[in-house]
């Protein structure tokens, strides 16, 4: 069975689920899932989701050894995402260039996550509270600290070391995506010199939201 083939039999057979989607489109959604499951899950689990078998482990380790955007561009396993992907019409070229951008720091961010949980945002995870201490898994300092990133280095570093806070699981695939699409996404507008986006539908507000809400909600059920 071909890539194709087996992505529209998968794509049939179990949707994509309604995520909350700023950056990526319902087609990338599903097209990065899959591309994950190949790059992550052992042969038993993925066949859960798909007749074909999982990639090399050695692509998974190629990008998790890549500190840079660029370094992530010259992988096997981030050419293996990009060809999944549609160009949108009358791309300009340094659209493009953002796009290649993108994508490449998602397979880097993405290659991190042993395991996902559909519909699990990042802020909602970190903003958990741990059951020895009752503090959230990642501090208010640590937390602010990630939403101040203004280099795509800097995104690296957090988000690494927040996926490691929470045992590099639990979180979905597709989110973490958009998060970083979306990141991008505000810098692209920035260096468009473009309006700001509605602060409800900027990455800062989308964390913040989940991070101070699942501690709220904490705080609710334990009085």
């Amino acid at each position: 069975m071909s890539e194709a083939t087996t992505a529209e039999a998968v794509s049939e057979a179990r949707p994509v689920p309604e995520e909350r989607l700023l950056a990526i489109s319902a087609d990338e959604a599903f097209q990065v899932r899959c591309w994950w499951q190949r790059l992550t899950l052992p042969a038993a689990e993925l066949k859960a989701f798909s007749d074909a078998p999982p990639w090399p482990k050695g692509v998974r380790a190629t990008l998790r050894r890549c500190d840079t955007v660029e370094a992530a561009m010259l992988t096997e396993g981030f050419r293996l995402l990009w060809h999944r992907l549609s160009a949108p019409e009358g791309e300009s070229e340094k659209q493009r260039n953002y796009r290649l951008q993108t994508w490449a720091c998602i397979a880097l961010v993405l290659a991190e996550v042993r395991a996902e949980s559909p519909g699990a945002t990042l802020g909602s995870q970190l903003g958990k509270q741990k059951k020895e201490t009752g503090k959230p898994h990642m501090s208010e300092l640590r937390f602010q600290r990630l939403l101040a990133c203004r280099s795509p280095e800097e995104l690296i570093t957090h988000l690494r070391r927040a996926l490691a806070l929470i045992d590099k699981r639990g979180v979905s695939a597709v989110y973490l995506a958009d998060n970083v699409a979306l990141w991008w996404a505000e810098r692209w507008r920035e260096s468009q010199g473009w309006a700001a986006s509605r602060p409800s539908q900027r990455l800062s507000f989308q964390w913040a939201n989940d991070y101070f809400g699942t501690q709220l909600q904490y705080q609710h059920d334990n009085d």
